[in-house]
């Protein structure tokens, strides 16, 4: 009776420590990703969150459970010269301790050009399609995880409905979001790329992207305000500071 009434006083212990892993999702809507990267954070069971970036992107993200998450994602053209694409991505996060995170990333993409071109009777309109895996890793500084850095690798391979061969790229990057206040983050983050173009070997991209800005948030509510610069690449940005970028979430 004894060893029955050890085990039933751990029960309470392991709930609060698995609930304990489970509150960063819970407590930051866009603590699974950084500013444009992802994290290998999940959002949580059953909850439905919408994003909208720079008012041209949608996208809605549904936790299936508290570590695998499906998200599609719509950028709807407003002019004849601008795309329309669309992304679905589904993330798997495959171990989770009270600091370290690691999870994998499939997606498809879509992207449609409607542009048309000069000569008559000739339609230059074309479809690009693209699929990626990455991977990702996450460490909490802190043990709510209010502070988390993290690293991602995506490989994406793209095929042009007009034929003329494959692309492929490697993107890859490091972010940090840094709380200093229960409902105020600091987010930092940086992101190159190397590709490869048909009949070519794979070439570095000239510079980067430095993102930097600020995370106001709550359990149902967060916007990321900030900026994006290239850095190390030739020429200067028109922009001193960057260009700007908001995004917003709700989740249900």
């Amino acid at each position: 009776m004894k060893n029955h009434s050890s085990l039933l006083f751990l029960i309470p212990v392991l709930t609060a420590t698995s609930a304990a892993w489970a509150a960063p999702s819970a407590a930051d809507p866009n603590m699974d990703h950084a500013f444009l990267q992802p994290t290998a954070l999940t959002q949580p069971a059953h909850s439905l969150t919408y994003s909208n970036y720079e008012l041209l992107m949608h996208g809605l993200t549904y936790g299936i459970t508290d570590n695998v998450q499906t998200s599609l994602t719509v950028l709807a053209p407003l002019t004849k010269d601008m795309p329309l694409v669309g992304v679905a991505s589904a993330k798997w996060q495959f171990l989770q301790t009270s600091r370290l995170h690691l999870a994998v990333q499939g997606s498809a993409t879509v992207l449609h050009l409607m542009s048309t071109s000069d000569t008559p009777n000739v339609d230059s309109t074309d479809t690009v399609y693209l699929l990626g895996a990455g991977a990702m890793a996450s460490y909490c500084l802190r043990e709510d995880c209010s502070s988390v850095v993290s690293a991602h690798a995506t490989y994406d391979v793209g095929l042009a409905s007009g034929g003329g061969g494959t692309a492929q790229a490697i993107i890859y990057g490091g972010s940090i979001v840094h709380g200093v206040s229960r409902h105020v983050k600091l987010i930092g983050e940086v992101t190159s790329a190397t590709a490869k173009l048909p009949d070519n070997s794979f070439d570095n991209a000239p510079g980067a992207l430095a993102s930097y800005g600020v995370r106001l948030y709550n359990s149902k509510i967060a916007s990321d305000i900030g900026f994006v610069r290239p850095i190390g690449s030739d020429g200067s940005p028109d922009f001193v500071l960057g260009l700007p970028f908001v995004d917003v979430s709700y989740r249900w």
